[in-house]
């Protein structure tokens, strides 16, 4: 090509729509124009040296790498230069020196209230790093893949950071400024040819003599300007409520709520100490206790998140609620009535609410989800001021009951006992040698418990700690043992799920202050988290490692001895509350600029990732699937199949006994499934027999396998992967999908 061909007129163009999107993260720095400064200079080099690379014979996965090594070089000369070889070339403690600051810089966005003031270095080169993301992906899209119209999906991710993570709505001029450079690509991509793909060049006139380029300003302006005025009539409630048709059965279908963690909004309220009102109640319950919002039941790794909540129209939240998971239908305990009130300048996504309860009579469109009893927001009605009423349930629990429960079914220990691969082997040891002695779950969450409030050392402090991640969790039970409550609840439920102990983290509200008018107030000082551990016969109950003086009193039933006589004074799943002086009494102007919370803004990169290779896992999931049943004896047939089911098993995260016969495989699968049909499980018997005979029998004379054998084989795989992936969660399922394990899982 020569430079007649130099397409850098569209290059600019794109770059400089991904930049108008970054406009929206002004607010979480005080001075934004440090990083959209900086961004700006680096992306015209991006856009300027990919549209000349793309001059020669290189394929767009070369001049995406070449962009991308410009990107590290840049940072690597601004923040680490020092550190360098010359000044400019990377060395490994320039590249560690450029991790820190970004995961510093990551760190203080998450700890401290936008616009954060302290720390900018840090803040704004991670802004930085992340909008080049954002350009390098526009670029890849709409000049290297010539796929323009794939540009909206970093443009989605970019303008939502100011409605998912500050909680505000999206600026009119970045929005309308976003929008017309958008459709100004779209427009170029049909004048100019662009849909021809990567490679070719159209002959058309230049966008500037083609007849229609004239009026495509003209249209973009009417098209942004409709969409600016048809906005607020879109029926928002009814497109998420469209969802909940089909089956009808509420479980696979409806609204599905992916929330931003809530412990980001409690890290900052508990830093900065303000006391605002959150919520008021009145009760005729003898004991209060703690306020409920979000049940975070994933662990990343990262962090404690909420799984994606399933909201069915079915699922309203007023009226009357399902029994806790867990609990028996017959449990003895006493209720409660209570009315709550939203302060005027509290809005919330998520409920506060005690746990568990029996009905609710609350307006708008909440709704539970069936696992977590959760109540959240479907629609976009404010929560200000919201009034509603609760009936709450208080079971009567007590120690011996708990230590003699049951162990937990395998729907529920199957998915709140995952960690994740990478977690260190110090966080397991240091569990078990805390629980040594402890025959019952019961006994191993109470010596965890009684270690992090008062045999481990640990002390509680707002200050933020270095590092993130399984590093800080490591770091917190090992050597420094100094933080708050997320730490403490998040250390103890990740500790718990080592040991096998069905485990997840509650945010709420510690117990509150009653007031002269007799209604009790929770403030933003009174945010706070805690570990639930599940019993059988009892469900989820809440546990306290937060030391005593933020969380008072540890709930009564693990100060109770096992061997005790049954208490017969009324529910004891409360604790007694702490004072409020004693509470109060943690410094909370320790916070230094240094912080080890997690980095949040890296999803912004990982889905421009998954965007680019997720179709590849899926292709060979597929192939490998074809190959292993297209097998022409039966033995080869069998066994195919057979090593397809322990696909399906491993992709969707169930048990298969590696080291088992066949038969213990099978007999795995079946009880991991839902109620399967006799005939279904001959079915998998019949195929068990061809493996086993295939294995274990004399050399038969091969032969070729006939048609209805073939089908009556394929049917018997299909109906069992049916089987499997409908006894887990949709999220598990796509997952399996997008995702499978199997292909990098070997036998052993």
């Amino acid at each position: 090509m020569s430079l007649r061909d130099w397409r850098v007129k569209p290059a600019l163009l794109a770059m400089f729509t991904g930049w108008a999107a970054l406009f929206s993260w002004s607010g979480m720095v005080a001075q934004p124009l440090g990083f959209l400064l900086l961004v700006v200079a680096i992306g015209l080099v991006l856009a300027l040296g990919g549209s000349l690379l793309r001059l020669l014979p290189l394929p767009w996965y070369a001049v995406a790498g070449a962009q991308a090594l410009v990107i590290m070089l840049a940072l690597n000369l601004i923040y680490a230069s020092e550190e360098s070889t010359l000044g400019l070339v990377p060395t490994a403690s320039s590249v560690r020196e450029v991790v820190y600051v970004l995961a510093n810089g990551g760190a203080t966005l998450n700890t401290y209230a936008a616009p954060v003031t302290i720390n900018p270095t840090h803040t704004q080169a991670l802004l930085a790093a992340c909008g080049l993301l954002v350009l390098l992906a526009v670029d890849v899209l709409a000049e290297g893949l010539r796929r323009p119209t794939l540009v909206a999906l970093p443009l989605l991710v970019t303008l939502s950071v100011p409605v998912s993570i500050l909680n505000g709505a999206l600026a009119l001029p970045v929005f309308v400024v976003t929008a017309l450079l958008f459709l100004r690509l779209l427009a170029v991509e049909r004048i100019d040819g662009w849909t021809s793909g990567p490679g070719t060049r159209s002959e058309a006139a230049p966008a500037a003599a083609h007849p229609g380029a004239a009026s495509m300003w003209v249209a973009s302006v009417g098209a942004v300007l409709l969409a600016l005025l048809l906005a607020p009539a879109v029926p928002v409630a009814d497109l998420l409520d469209r969802h909940d048709e089909g089956t009808g059965d509420g479980a696979g279908s409806g609204y599905q709520l992916t929330a931003v963690n809530p412990l980001i909004r409690l890290r900052r309220d508990l830093v900065e100490q303000t006391n605002t009102p959150l919520v008021y109640a009145e009760t005729d319950s003898p004991s209060t206790g703690y306020l409920r919002t979000t049940v975070l039941d994933l662990f990343t790794g990262d962090e404690w998140r909420p799984s994606r909540r399933i909201l069915p129209s079915d699922n309203a939240a007023d009226g009357t609620f399902p029994s806790p998971p867990g609990l028996a239908v017959d449990a003895p305990g006493v209720t409660a009535d209570w009315s709550l009130e939203l302060a005027p300048a509290f809005s919330t996504t998520w409920l506060p609410l005690p746990y568990p309860i029996r009905t609710l009579d609350v307006p708008g469109g909440w709704r539970f989800d069936t696992r977590t009893l959760d109540v959240a927001l479907v629609g976009r009605a404010s929560s200000d001021g919201l009034e509603y009423d609760a009936t709450s349930f208080t079971p009567s629990i007590n120690a011996r009951q708990l230590d003699s429960a049951l162990r937990a079914p395998t729907r529920v220990r199957s998915s709140m006992t995952m960690l994740p691969d990478d977690v260190p082997e110090v966080i397991e040891q240091r569990a078990r040698e805390v629980t040594a002695g402890a025959k019952s779950d019961f006994a191993k969450t109470v010596a965890l418990q009684n270690w992090f409030r008062r045999d481990g050392g640990f002390t509680y402090s707002l200050e933020p700690r270095p590092g993130s991640g399984m590093d800080l969790l490591a770091d917190f039970v090992t050597d420094d043992r100094v933080g708050y409550c997320e730490q403490f609840a998040a250390a103890m439920a990740t500790m718990a799920r080592s040991l096998d102990i069905p485990s997840r983290v509650v945010v709420g509200f510690l117990d509150g202050q009653v007031q002269s008018d007799g209604r009790i107030l929770y403030t933003s000082d009174d945010r706070h988290a805690w570990p639930e551990m599940y019993f059988t016969g009892v469900g989820w109950v809440r546990f306290e490692p937060t030391p005593g003086q933020r969380a008072g009193a540890t709930p009564a039933y693990t100060r109770q001895d096992v061997t005790a006589p049954v208490p017969t004074d009324g529910p004891s799943s409360q604790p007694s509350a702490a004072p409020r002086a004693d509470r109060d009494a943690t410094d909370a102007d320790s916070a230094s600029d240094d912080s080890g919370a997690p980095v949040p803004w890296w999803p912004v990169a990982a889905l421009v990732v998954v965007l680019l290779v997720a179709i590849v896992p899926v292709l060979l999931r597929g192939v490998q699937r074809r190959r292993r049943l297209a097998a022409t004896t039966p033995v080869h047939l069998a066994e195919g199949a057979w090593a397809e089911l322990r696909a399906t098993a491993l992709d969707l995260g169930l048990t298969w006994p590696e080291r088992g016969s066949p038969r213990e495989q099978a007999r795995s699968v079946v009880d991991q499934v839902l109620e399967p049909p006799a005939e279904e499980v001959g079915s998998l018997e019949g195929l068990l027999v061809q493996v086993e005979r295939g294995r274990y029998a004399r050399a038969e004379i091969v032969r070729t396998i006939d048609a209805q054998e073939r089908a009556r084989t394929l049917e018997t795989v299909e109906t069992w992967r049916r089987r499997m992936i409908g006894s887990v969660d949709r999220e598990r399922s796509w997952r399996s999908r997008m995702w499978p394990v199997s292909l990098v899982r070997r036998r052993p």
